[in-house]
């Protein structure tokens, strides 16, 4: 999430940098949405909307942060979560994350831990870090109509935990006290053998 959210931060920059918000020539195409707000929005996030609105995941999930934040557009945490879910059904873990949150935290959506759960696993079975740790934070504990799997907790936990996340590495460690000690030695084997389902998901994108 740091490497897009630094890549956004250059983008207001940029802003800033050109004196603000200008508005696009009569001739240029506008979203939908910022023709129906009546919104001027400065070059870079213009931009973004046209790669965003042409399909590209990773315009699609930045619009979507810089929406949910209320950074050089208006705040609105549906329009969020609607460029979050294109961007999601393509495949980007950080969308996959996003989501996976506010379905966890009930913001902008019902609270569903059972959404959450989906969109989780998504972005972690790729290796993204983050939604491993939340992932096994919950199946740790369980949540409205998931059912606790210290197992597979443990196993998402020492996953996040590989990859720098010390909380992870602390509760993965306070959860193999709960296990037998014969199933812990055998998760770490799995472990050892688990492999993201695709190459690569830490690319550098915008913030």
């Amino acid at each position: 999430m740091w490497s897009r959210i630094v890549i956004a931060s250059t983008i207001l920059l940029s802003m800033n940098a050109c004196g603000g918000s200008r508005s696009l020539p009569a001739t240029q195409d506008t979203s939908p949405y910022i023709a129906k707000q009546g919104t001027v929005l400065a070059a870079p996030v213009q931009q973004l909307h046209k790669q965003a609105e042409k399909g590209d995941a990773e315009a699609q999930f930045n619009l979507g942060l810089l929406y949910d934040r209320g950074r050089e557009v208006p705040k609105d945490k549906s329009e969020a979560l609607r460029w979050y879910r294109l961007a999601a059904t393509q495949g980007d873990t950080f969308a996959q994350n996003a989501l996976g949150d506010n379905y966890w935290e009930g913001t902008g959506v019902p609270k569903d831990d059972k959404e959450a759960v989906r969109w989780w696993r998504l972005a972690a079975d790729k290796g993204f870090a983050p939604a491993q740790h939340s992932l096994g934070k919950l199946l740790a504990g369980g949540g409205q109509g998931v059912a606790p799997d210290k197992s597979q907790a443990y196993m998402w936990l020492v996953l996040s935990a590989a990859q720098g996340d010390e909380e992870a590495g602390r509760q993965s460690e306070i959860l193999s006290k709960q296990l037998p000690p014969a199933e812990v030695a055998n998760l770490r084997k799995l472990i050892k053998q688990w492999k993201p389902s695709r190459a690569s998901v830490m690319v550098n994108k915008i913030p």
